[in-house]
């Protein structure tokens, strides 16, 4: 059973830690300076449990304007709010900012608390409450339930925990696991002893001792050494859980706004494809501006490209792409706040529906409709969109999800359109996929046309020409794939169109003849193609028609550029072969004489067996492989 995060919001001094104590029992102020200032400077953990066993996080988070990072990093993951505000002091700056960047970071359910209740009378406490469902109308707690709290009344708090109980309840048990195990980090320290330890809320999918798992945006391996979850020792981690983990890093080479999460599930960039929703307090937002985003634990700073737009009228969405100062890692899907650079103030918030490698025009209406497809709800339609503009025409299903931001099925795939699969695990766009087929095709018929008596082009010459960028077992797969569709054949090293035959003129017919005779009385005596030709009068000729006999098997070469008839080596390998199945082993001069050659021509026969495996030399001797 996953476990469930409360987080608190609400203004500066309404009472979030206070509230907090009561549920738990526990001071979230640990910071002297937070103690001085009687506020929470920064994130508070602790815990409860619930009468059937269920322990609840509790992250409280601070509320003063200065330290609006740290409350948007408490936020993240969590899935109830405690929406705290003071009935003596009423709605506030904070408590409409913080009410703004729950809505902005999704959190669909919460309770609104009005603390401090002994301090207000009955007609203060009533109008709070109208001016409450005024404030979140039309929003995710419009229809949450409203309890008064004090610190004078201790049934108040049981009444809280009575109405939590109730509302964990609802909470979807297994939420996000189409996504992989990750970790925003928002404390770093080493203990004695331990070494580092990293502490956030763990989303998506479960997390063992002795997993590997990455840090980014480095990029590191690392190896999960233990595990602590409220204080207690485990094994396996859930998801939804407030922990501290100990990993084998050093401290100094992390930070707070770093992630944990499984290899190549995340994406380094420093720009990044959204949807913008403006605020409707804030006003028009230019394009081009410097914002300050936070994303998971991490603040980082960029300007925003509107598409199509010179600016954001306020309470609306765009699509626009940032350009960050710096590169850090992402999935698609992530949810961030932006906030103005100066002053700073919480100005909208953003999804994360593409991650581009390369700077896009503003008016690029073709990318505009990628983007509308990438923001939308139909995921067989992002498929599909993702293998279309992907840079590698043959990509995986992982690669997929690393784009999709969660993770695919078998199903899905194949219940999506316009995609062929043409291995396990490769996956290409049918148009993008003729239009290579042609591609090649054209190729090679221009070959043909250039090299009339060549069987094919070269494997190597195909693949720096159509797939430099993929590895061998990709190029290898996608050659199978046109050989099953009867659109290519391979001979050897060559590759040619389906069906393609030489056709030989009478001049280049006899040609093929005299050669073909003047091999065959050599038989098994190899002959050197630089002597060879001198026999001939017309040696272009002649170097074609042998190349052609060459590619078509009429020919062997062996080493130093010397030549035989296939028929005459296939003989002189069934000869030593019978006799090294009687014999065992054979010499230099017993295979000579089986051959009736000179030692050279033997050499370089019993060469060309080793190359071919059928023989291995074994000191003086030759033995079966």
């Amino acid at each position: 059973m996953r476990n469930i995060i409360i987080g608190t919001a609400g203004h500066i001094d309404h009472g979030k830690t206070t509230v907090v104590k009561g549920l738990t029992g526990k001071d979230t102020d640990t910071l002297p300076e937070e103690k001085a200032r009687g506020m929470t400077i920064d994130l508070g953990f602790t815990f409860f449990t619930l009468s059937n066993g269920r322990k609840v996080g509790i992250v409280d988070v601070p509320g003063h304007e200065k330290f609006i990072k740290n409350m948007a990093a408490g936020v993240t993951g969590i899935d109830l709010i405690l929406f705290v505000i003071a009935c003596d002091d009423g709605i506030k700056p904070q408590t409409l900012e913080h009410a703004d960047i729950i809505k902005i970071l999704g959190v669909k359910k919460g309770l609104i608390l009005l603390t401090k209740r002994d301090l207000a009378d009955e007609e203060r406490a009533a109008q709070l409450k109208e001016d409450v469902r005024e404030l979140f109308k039309n929003s995710y707690l419009e229809n949450s339930k409203i309890l008064e709290i004090s610190t004078k009344d201790a049934q108040s708090f049981e009444k809280l925990k009575e109405v939590l109980e109730k509302e964990i309840l609802e909470i979807e048990e297994n939420r996000d696991e189409i996504k992989d195990f990750r970790l925003d980090i928002d404390k770093v320290f080493s203990i004695k002893g331990f070494g580092t330890v990293v502490t956030g809320t763990s989303k998506n999918t479960k997390i063992s001792i002795g997993d590997t798992v990455m840090i980014y945006p480095q990029q590191k391996e690392v190896k999960i050494k233990g595990i602590e979850n409220h204080g207690n020792k485990v094994e396996t981690l859930e998801a939804g859980n407030r922990c501290a983990l100990n990993i084998n890093m050093d401290s100094k080479e992390i930070k707070r706004g770093n992630i944990i999460s499984k290899k190549d599930s995340l994406i380094i960039s420093n720009k990044l494809d959204c949807v913008f929703t403006l605020l409707k307090k804030s006003g028009n937002f230019k394009n081009n501006q410097r914002v300050r985003i936070n994303i998971g634990t991490e603040e980082l700073i960029g300007r925003v490209k509107i598409f199509l737009e010179d600016e954001i009228l306020s309470g609306d969405k765009k699509y626009v792409q940032i350009e960050l100062e710096k590169e850090s890692a992402f999935s698609v899907g992530d949810i961030g706040i932006v906030r103005s650079f100066s002053p700073v103030e919480t100005i909208g918030g953003i999804e994360i529906i593409n991650i581009p490698k390369e700077r896009v025009k503003r008016k690029d209406l073709k990318y505009l409709e990628r983007l509308e497809i990438l923001s939308s709800k139909n995921k067989y339609k992002k498929i599909e969109s993702i293998v279309l503009n992907n840079e590698n025409i043959f990509t995986d299903k992982e690669s997929i999800s690393l784009l999709l931001g969660e993770k695919i099925s078998e199903e899905e795939m194949e219940n999506s359109q316009n995609i062929e699969k043409i291995s396990d695990n490769i996956y290409v766009n049918t148009e993008r996929l003729e239009n290579l087929k042609n591609k090649i095709l054209e190729y090679i018929e221009q070959y043909h046309e250039k090299y009339p008596l060549s069987v094919g082009i070269k494997r190597s010459e195909l693949k720096n020409r159509f797939f430099e960028n993929f590895s061998i077992k990709v190029y290898n797969i996608a050659l199978e794939y046109f050989i099953e569709k009867n659109i290519i054949e391979v001979f050897g090293e060559y590759i040619s169109k389906k069906d393609f035959k030489i056709k030989l003129n009478k001049e280049q017919k006899k040609m093929k003849e005299d050669i073909f005779s003047y091999y065959k009385k050599n038989g098994f005596t190899p002959q050197k193609i630089e002597d060879t030709i001198k026999i001939f009068k017309d040696e272009i000729l002649f170097a074609e028609i042998h190349s052609y006999m060459l590619y078509n098997s009429f020919l062997v070469e062996l080493a130093e550029g010397n030549f035989m008839l296939k028929g005459f080596f296939l003989e002189s390998e069934k000869k030593i072969k019978e006799y090294l199945e009687k014999n065992r082993r054979i010499t230099l001069a017993e295979a000579r004489d089986l051959l009736q050659i000179n030692r050279k021509s033997i050499l370089l026969i019993l060469e060309k067996l080793d190359e071919n495996g059928i023989t291995k030399r074994v000191g003086e001797y030759r033995e079966l492989k």
